[in-house]
Protein backbone atom coordinates (compact mmCIF):
# COMPACT_ATOMS: atom_id res chain seq x y z
CA UNK A 1 0.00 0.00 0.00
CA UNK A 2 1.57 3.62 -1.13
CA UNK A 3 2.93 5.23 2.39
CA UNK A 4 0.80 8.28 1.51
CA UNK A 5 -2.55 6.42 2.43
CA UNK A 6 -3.25 4.21 5.60
CA UNK A 7 -5.76 1.22 5.52
CA UNK A 8 -8.54 3.90 7.15
CA UNK A 9 -7.80 6.43 3.55
CA UNK A 10 -5.91 8.60 5.59
CA UNK A 11 -3.39 10.63 3.67
CA UNK A 12 -0.15 10.63 4.69
CA UNK A 13 1.68 13.92 4.32
CA UNK A 14 5.09 13.03 1.56
CA UNK A 15 8.24 15.43 1.54
CA UNK A 16 9.00 17.54 -1.24
CA UNK A 17 11.64 14.74 -2.91
CA UNK A 18 9.44 12.15 -2.23
CA UNK A 19 6.52 14.07 -3.39
CA UNK A 20 7.80 15.07 -7.03
CA UNK A 21 9.73 11.48 -7.67
CA UNK A 22 6.25 10.08 -6.90
CA UNK A 23 4.22 12.22 -9.18
CA UNK A 24 6.59 11.91 -11.85
CA UNK A 25 7.12 8.04 -12.03
CA UNK A 26 4.29 7.17 -13.49
CA UNK A 27 2.85 10.10 -14.88
CA UNK A 28 0.07 9.57 -17.53
CA UNK A 29 -1.56 12.74 -19.09
CA UNK A 30 -3.54 10.25 -21.46
CA UNK A 31 -4.50 8.19 -18.43
CA UNK A 32 -7.14 10.83 -17.31
CA UNK A 33 -7.92 12.61 -14.33
CA UNK A 34 -8.65 9.27 -11.86
CA UNK A 35 -4.91 8.26 -10.83
CA UNK A 36 -3.01 8.57 -8.17
CA UNK A 37 -0.59 11.05 -9.44
CA UNK A 38 -3.95 12.89 -10.39
CA UNK A 39 -4.61 12.63 -6.96
CA UNK A 40 -1.10 13.48 -5.24
CA UNK A 41 -1.59 16.75 -7.48
CA UNK A 42 -5.22 17.52 -5.98
CA UNK A 43 -3.79 17.27 -2.92
CA UNK A 44 -0.34 19.38 -3.02
CA UNK A 45 -1.64 21.81 -0.38
CA UNK A 46 -2.02 19.21 2.01
CA UNK A 47 1.66 17.48 1.19
CA UNK A 48 3.62 20.18 1.03
CA UNK A 49 1.66 22.30 3.61
CA UNK A 50 5.34 22.56 5.26
CA UNK A 51 7.16 23.83 2.33
CA UNK A 52 7.56 27.27 1.36
CA UNK A 53 6.83 30.52 3.04
CA UNK A 54 3.60 29.87 5.81
CA UNK A 55 1.69 32.67 4.57
CA UNK A 56 1.69 31.19 0.54
CA UNK A 57 -0.77 29.07 -1.09
CA UNK A 58 0.00 26.19 -2.74
CA UNK A 59 -1.96 24.42 -5.67
CA UNK A 60 -1.14 21.43 -7.79
CA UNK A 61 -2.86 20.88 -11.06
CA UNK A 62 -2.65 17.94 -13.73
CA UNK A 63 -4.90 19.41 -16.13
CA UNK A 64 -8.78 21.39 -16.26
CA UNK A 65 -12.06 19.61 -16.64
CA UNK A 66 -13.50 19.16 -18.84
CA UNK A 67 -10.33 20.66 -21.34
CA UNK A 68 -8.03 17.93 -20.34
CA UNK A 69 -4.88 16.40 -18.68
CA UNK A 70 -1.60 18.23 -19.19
CA UNK A 71 1.66 16.59 -20.43
CA UNK A 72 3.32 18.97 -17.48
CA UNK A 73 1.85 18.95 -14.43
CA UNK A 74 2.52 22.27 -12.14
CA UNK A 75 2.52 22.69 -8.35
CA UNK A 76 2.77 26.32 -7.59
CA UNK A 77 3.44 28.37 -4.63
CA UNK A 78 1.77 31.88 -4.52
CA UNK A 79 1.83 34.76 -2.64
CA UNK A 80 -1.61 35.65 -2.17
CA UNK A 81 -0.82 39.77 -2.34
CA UNK A 82 0.66 38.84 -5.71
CA UNK A 83 -1.52 36.23 -7.34
CA UNK A 84 -3.55 33.28 -6.64
CA UNK A 85 -3.47 31.80 -10.24
CA UNK A 86 -1.20 31.17 -12.66
CA UNK A 87 -2.85 33.13 -15.03
CA UNK A 88 -1.42 36.65 -13.87
CA UNK A 89 0.99 38.29 -12.02
CA UNK A 90 4.10 36.36 -10.25
CA UNK A 91 4.72 32.99 -8.63
CA UNK A 92 6.80 30.54 -8.19
CA UNK A 93 6.33 27.16 -9.68
CA UNK A 94 7.24 23.04 -10.28
CA UNK A 95 6.53 21.71 -13.56
CA UNK A 96 7.11 18.29 -15.02
CA UNK A 97 8.84 17.81 -18.21
CA UNK A 98 6.42 16.65 -20.77
CA UNK A 99 9.02 13.46 -20.99
CA UNK A 100 8.62 13.03 -17.33
CA UNK A 101 12.76 12.91 -16.93
CA UNK A 102 13.03 16.22 -14.99
CA UNK A 103 11.07 19.01 -12.46
CA UNK A 104 11.87 22.55 -13.48
CA UNK A 105 11.35 24.81 -10.19
CA UNK A 106 10.91 28.62 -11.88
CA UNK A 107 10.05 31.75 -10.96
CA UNK A 108 7.43 32.74 -13.80
CA UNK A 109 4.97 35.43 -14.95
CA UNK A 110 1.41 34.58 -15.79
CA UNK A 111 0.87 34.85 -19.45
CA UNK A 112 -2.95 35.08 -20.22
CA UNK A 113 -2.82 39.33 -19.89
CA UNK A 114 -0.06 39.61 -21.97
CA UNK A 115 -1.29 36.88 -24.83
CA UNK A 116 -4.80 38.59 -25.04
CA UNK A 117 -2.89 42.22 -25.35
CA UNK A 118 -1.05 41.40 -28.01
CA UNK A 119 -3.35 39.03 -29.77
CA UNK A 120 -6.25 42.56 -30.00
CA UNK A 121 -3.55 44.41 -31.14
CA UNK A 122 -2.33 42.22 -34.19
CA UNK A 123 -5.73 40.83 -34.83
CA UNK A 124 -5.22 42.41 -38.66
CA UNK A 125 -1.41 41.67 -38.49
CA UNK A 126 -0.22 38.27 -39.97
CA UNK A 127 -1.73 34.16 -39.23
CA UNK A 128 -2.55 33.25 -35.91
CA UNK A 129 1.34 31.60 -35.73
CA UNK A 130 2.79 34.48 -36.71
CA UNK A 131 0.55 36.18 -33.78
CA UNK A 132 1.24 33.56 -31.16
CA UNK A 133 5.33 34.08 -31.59
CA UNK A 134 4.45 38.01 -30.95
CA UNK A 135 2.96 36.41 -27.84
CA UNK A 136 6.52 35.06 -27.06
CA UNK A 137 8.45 37.54 -28.10
CA UNK A 138 6.63 39.95 -25.99
CA UNK A 139 6.51 37.58 -22.54
CA UNK A 140 10.52 37.38 -22.95
CA UNK A 141 11.09 40.80 -23.39
CA UNK A 142 9.33 41.12 -20.05
CA UNK A 143 11.08 38.71 -17.80
CA UNK A 144 13.83 39.98 -19.33
CA UNK A 145 13.16 43.51 -17.71
CA UNK A 146 12.03 41.82 -14.58
CA UNK A 147 15.11 39.85 -14.37
CA UNK A 148 17.41 43.05 -14.74
CA UNK A 149 15.68 44.68 -12.17
CA UNK A 150 16.71 41.48 -9.22
CA UNK A 151 19.86 42.02 -7.49
CA UNK A 152 22.48 40.18 -8.19
CA UNK A 153 23.03 37.90 -5.16
CA UNK A 154 19.18 36.78 -5.85
CA UNK A 155 19.60 35.82 -9.46
CA UNK A 156 23.32 34.40 -8.97
CA UNK A 157 23.11 30.31 -9.30
CA UNK A 158 19.63 30.56 -11.34
CA UNK A 159 19.62 29.55 -15.05
CA UNK A 160 17.11 32.47 -17.21
CA UNK A 161 15.24 29.59 -19.51
CA UNK A 162 13.55 26.38 -19.11
CA UNK A 163 13.27 23.30 -21.98
CA UNK A 164 9.44 21.77 -20.65
CA UNK A 165 10.37 19.34 -24.16
CA UNK A 166 7.07 20.20 -25.64
CA UNK A 167 5.81 22.55 -28.25
CA UNK A 168 2.38 23.03 -26.99
CA UNK A 169 0.98 26.64 -26.98
CA UNK A 170 1.06 26.65 -23.03
CA UNK A 171 4.05 24.81 -22.59
CA UNK A 172 6.42 27.55 -25.19
CA UNK A 173 4.37 30.58 -23.24
CA UNK A 174 5.40 29.23 -20.23
CA UNK A 175 8.81 28.70 -21.47
CA UNK A 176 8.76 32.27 -22.68
CA UNK A 177 7.53 33.92 -19.08
CA UNK A 178 10.21 32.37 -17.17
CA UNK A 179 12.44 34.88 -15.22
CA UNK A 180 14.88 32.43 -13.00
CA UNK A 181 14.75 28.71 -12.98
CA UNK A 182 16.95 25.37 -12.26
CA UNK A 183 15.89 21.71 -13.75
CA UNK A 184 16.40 18.59 -11.72
CA UNK A 185 16.70 15.70 -13.64
CA UNK A 186 15.23 12.65 -11.92
CA UNK A 187 18.35 10.48 -12.31
CA UNK A 188 20.37 13.01 -10.13
CA UNK A 189 17.36 14.16 -7.94
CA UNK A 190 18.12 16.39 -5.07
CA UNK A 191 17.56 15.30 -1.42
CA UNK A 192 14.95 17.27 0.31
CA UNK A 193 17.26 19.39 2.34
CA UNK A 194 18.19 20.91 -1.13
CA UNK A 195 14.91 21.03 -3.32
CA UNK A 196 13.93 23.24 -0.07
CA UNK A 197 16.55 25.63 0.31
CA UNK A 198 16.28 26.16 -3.25
CA UNK A 199 12.36 26.36 -3.09
CA UNK A 200 13.17 29.05 -0.02
CA UNK A 201 15.40 30.66 -2.59
CA UNK A 202 12.83 31.08 -5.12
CA UNK A 203 10.08 32.23 -2.90
CA UNK A 204 13.01 35.01 -1.49
CA UNK A 205 13.41 36.06 -5.65
CA UNK A 206 9.91 36.04 -6.44
CA UNK A 207 9.44 38.82 -3.42
CA UNK A 208 12.22 40.21 -5.33
CA UNK A 209 10.44 40.69 -8.75
CA UNK A 210 7.37 41.56 -7.30
CA UNK A 211 8.77 44.65 -5.96
CA UNK A 212 10.82 45.27 -9.22
CA UNK A 213 7.99 44.89 -11.35
CA UNK A 214 5.77 47.32 -9.25
CA UNK A 215 8.75 49.72 -9.61
CA UNK A 216 8.72 49.07 -13.36
CA UNK A 217 4.93 49.58 -13.65
CA UNK A 218 5.17 53.17 -12.30
CA UNK A 219 9.00 54.21 -14.18
CA UNK A 220 8.36 52.61 -17.48
CA UNK A 221 4.99 52.61 -17.90
CA UNK A 222 4.11 50.04 -20.78
CA UNK A 223 6.80 47.16 -19.85
CA UNK A 224 5.02 45.35 -17.72
CA UNK A 225 1.74 43.64 -18.29
CA UNK A 226 1.26 40.93 -15.68
CA UNK A 227 -0.94 42.38 -13.21
CA UNK A 228 -0.88 41.67 -9.40
CA UNK A 229 -3.92 41.14 -7.03
CA UNK A 230 -2.84 44.39 -5.23
CA UNK A 231 -2.06 47.84 -6.63
CA UNK A 232 1.32 49.77 -6.99
CA UNK A 233 3.25 50.50 -3.78
CA UNK A 234 3.20 54.54 -4.54
CA UNK A 235 6.44 54.58 -2.69
CA UNK A 236 8.03 53.80 -5.13
CA UNK A 237 7.29 56.86 -7.35
CA UNK A 238 9.32 59.51 -8.12
CA UNK A 239 8.40 62.84 -6.16
CA UNK A 240 6.63 65.20 -7.20
CA UNK A 241 5.46 68.79 -5.75
CA UNK A 242 1.65 68.95 -6.90
CA UNK A 243 -0.46 70.70 -4.49
CA UNK A 244 -4.15 70.20 -4.67
CA UNK A 245 -6.32 73.38 -5.78
CA UNK A 246 -6.61 76.31 -3.10
CA UNK A 247 -10.18 75.54 -1.84
CA UNK A 248 -11.86 74.02 1.61
CA UNK A 249 -12.20 70.11 1.36
CA UNK A 250 -13.90 67.77 3.48
CA UNK A 251 -12.17 64.44 3.82
CA UNK A 252 -13.78 61.43 5.85
CA UNK A 253 -11.75 59.11 7.64
CA UNK A 254 -13.46 55.56 7.66
CA UNK A 255 -13.20 53.18 10.50
CA UNK A 256 -12.39 50.73 8.10
CA UNK A 257 -9.77 51.85 6.11
CA UNK A 258 -6.67 50.20 7.13
CA UNK A 259 -5.81 47.76 4.74
CA UNK A 260 -4.92 44.36 5.49
CA UNK A 261 -3.51 42.20 2.64
CA UNK A 262 -4.33 38.39 2.38
CA UNK A 263 -0.37 37.38 3.45
CA UNK A 264 -1.41 39.59 6.56
CA UNK A 265 -5.06 37.95 7.53
CA UNK A 266 -3.36 34.49 6.64
CA UNK A 267 -0.54 34.59 8.88
CA UNK A 268 -2.28 35.90 11.90
CA UNK A 269 -5.08 33.19 11.37
CA UNK A 270 -2.10 30.70 11.40
CA UNK A 271 -0.75 32.03 14.65
CA UNK A 272 -3.78 32.62 16.57
CA UNK A 273 -5.11 29.13 16.09
CA UNK A 274 -1.48 27.94 17.31
CA UNK A 275 -2.34 30.21 20.49
CA UNK A 276 -5.67 28.78 20.82
CA UNK A 277 -4.06 25.13 21.16
CA UNK A 278 -1.93 26.33 23.70
CA UNK A 279 -4.67 28.00 25.77
CA UNK A 280 -4.79 31.70 24.89
CA UNK A 281 -7.52 33.30 23.58
CA UNK A 282 -6.45 35.62 21.52
CA UNK A 283 -9.13 38.78 19.82
CA UNK A 284 -9.03 40.45 16.57
CA UNK A 285 -12.22 42.33 17.17
CA UNK A 286 -10.13 44.96 18.49
CA UNK A 287 -9.88 47.54 15.88
CA UNK A 288 -7.72 49.61 15.22
CA UNK A 289 -5.04 46.83 16.71
CA UNK A 290 -4.36 43.20 15.21
CA UNK A 291 -5.33 41.60 17.99
CA UNK A 292 -4.91 41.01 21.92
CA UNK A 293 -4.11 38.40 24.24
CA UNK A 294 -6.77 38.85 27.35
CA UNK A 295 -4.78 37.72 30.84
CA UNK A 296 -2.89 39.60 33.40
CA UNK A 297 -1.21 41.28 32.56
CA UNK A 298 -2.14 40.83 28.59
CA UNK A 299 -0.87 41.48 25.38
CA UNK A 300 -1.23 43.46 22.14
CA UNK A 301 -0.25 42.44 19.37
CA UNK A 302 1.07 43.17 15.59
CA UNK A 303 1.38 40.87 12.66
CA UNK A 304 3.56 42.20 10.12
CA UNK A 305 4.70 40.30 6.22
CA UNK A 306 8.38 40.72 5.68
CA UNK A 307 8.13 41.01 1.98
CA UNK A 308 11.88 39.97 0.66
CA UNK A 309 14.65 41.44 2.50
CA UNK A 310 13.03 44.11 3.46
CA UNK A 311 12.87 43.59 7.69
CA UNK A 312 13.70 47.17 8.61
CA UNK A 313 10.10 48.57 7.13
CA UNK A 314 8.25 45.58 8.77
CA UNK A 315 10.30 46.36 12.24
CA UNK A 316 9.90 49.98 11.84
CA UNK A 317 5.75 50.12 11.53
CA UNK A 318 5.76 47.29 14.36
CA UNK A 319 7.30 49.19 16.37
CA UNK A 320 5.59 52.56 15.98
CA UNK A 321 2.17 51.33 15.62
CA UNK A 322 2.52 48.85 19.23
CA UNK A 323 4.00 52.12 20.80
CA UNK A 324 1.15 54.79 19.57
CA UNK A 325 -1.54 51.97 20.44
CA UNK A 326 -0.11 51.30 23.99
CA UNK A 327 0.34 55.21 24.59
CA UNK A 328 -3.31 56.29 23.30
CA UNK A 329 -5.49 53.00 23.77
CA UNK A 330 -5.03 52.47 27.78
CA UNK A 331 -4.73 55.31 29.86
CA UNK A 332 -2.74 55.23 32.88
CA UNK A 333 -5.28 54.15 35.55
CA UNK A 334 -5.33 50.75 33.83
CA UNK A 335 -3.09 48.05 33.36
CA UNK A 336 -0.16 48.36 30.50
CA UNK A 337 -0.19 45.47 28.14
CA UNK A 338 2.95 43.71 26.81
CA UNK A 339 4.19 44.64 23.79
CA UNK A 340 4.22 41.46 21.04
CA UNK A 341 5.36 41.62 16.81
CA UNK A 342 4.91 38.96 15.34
CA UNK A 343 6.76 38.41 11.69
CA UNK A 344 6.06 36.33 8.82
CA UNK A 345 9.70 34.86 8.83
CA UNK A 346 12.78 35.48 10.48
CA UNK A 347 14.50 38.83 10.90
CA UNK A 348 17.78 39.90 12.10
CA UNK A 349 19.00 39.51 15.57
CA UNK A 350 19.90 42.97 15.44
CA UNK A 351 16.46 44.28 14.81
CA UNK A 352 15.17 41.90 17.55
CA UNK A 353 17.54 43.37 20.58
CA UNK A 354 15.86 46.74 19.24
CA UNK A 355 12.68 45.66 19.70
CA UNK A 356 13.55 43.87 22.77
CA UNK A 357 15.50 47.46 24.09
CA UNK A 358 12.08 48.76 23.22
CA UNK A 359 9.90 46.54 25.62
CA UNK A 360 8.74 44.27 22.80
CA UNK A 361 8.65 40.80 22.57
CA UNK A 362 9.35 38.83 19.17
CA UNK A 363 8.23 36.08 17.27
CA UNK A 364 8.75 35.14 13.98
CA UNK A 365 7.93 31.94 11.44
CA UNK A 366 10.47 29.68 10.63
CA UNK A 367 10.02 26.74 8.92
CA UNK A 368 6.21 26.73 9.72
CA UNK A 369 6.97 26.86 13.54
CA UNK A 370 6.45 29.70 15.94
CA UNK A 371 9.88 31.00 17.22
CA UNK A 372 10.77 33.97 19.10
CA UNK A 373 12.97 35.75 21.36
CA UNK A 374 13.10 34.36 25.29
CA UNK A 375 10.68 37.13 26.42
CA UNK A 376 8.20 35.66 24.35
CA UNK A 377 8.93 31.74 24.92
CA UNK A 378 8.47 32.82 28.42
CA UNK A 379 5.42 33.48 28.09
CA UNK A 380 4.59 30.81 26.26
CA UNK A 381 4.31 32.66 23.28
CA UNK A 382 6.46 31.16 21.28
CA UNK A 383 9.11 28.14 21.06
CA UNK A 384 13.13 28.29 21.08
Amino acid sequence: MPRWLRPAGVLVTLRLDEYLRVVANGYDYHAGFDTKQQRLLRDAATHLAAYGPADFIVKGSGGQKPLGTTPTPWIGFFDPDESTTPMRGLYVVWILQSSGNGWTLSLNMGTEKRALEVKATNVRRGSVPSRESMVRDSLRTEATTIRRELPSDVSAGWDATIDLQSDGTRQLRYESACILSKTYPLQAFPDDANLTTDLDRACLALQEAVKAKRKLAVTKPGSISTTSATVVDYAQREPVFAPGRDQATTTVFSKESIKRSPRHEGGLRRYGIWLQERGFRPATNVHPRDFVIPGSPGWLGEYKVVYGSDVARATREAHSQLKEYSYFLYDDSSEKPGLLAVFSSPITDRRVAWLNAEGIAVVWDEGRKWKGCPLAQGAGLAIS
